[in-house]
């Protein structure tokens, strides 16, 4: 199995919403991927509750795809490439693991 895992920063604020409004779209922007795409097996989006000074990232993805070919399938339908899009108007900072187990 191919699993892709994302962690967002997010920006204070953008076009009037602060950082945990825009934490709340990004989740729901994501969500809606998993109905429209079918490569996707496993998919969890977290907005970050620890409140213990040691973390960084606001949002985090954990998906899960058969093999890294239908990860490449996932990855350029025009829904996710919107969703990408909005994601990347909204954060400062990204980091990707992806991995087999």
């Amino acid at each position: 199995m191919y699993k892709h895992l994302v962690l967002w920063k997010l920006k204070d604020s953008v076009d009037g919403m602060t950082k945990e409004e825009l934490a709340v779209e990004v989740k729901r922007r994501l969500n809606t991927l998993p109905g429209i795409i079918p490569e996707v097996r496993e998919y969890e989006v977290g907005i970050n509750i620890g409140a213990y000074g040691a973390s960084f990232f606001d949002v985090g993805l954990i998906s899960s795809f058969e093999d890294e070919e239908a990860f490449k399938r996932y990855c350029v339908y025009p829904e996710h490439d919107a969703v990408v899009a909005y994601i990347q108007s909204v954060t400062d900072a990204e980091e990707i693991v992806d991995y087999l187990v």
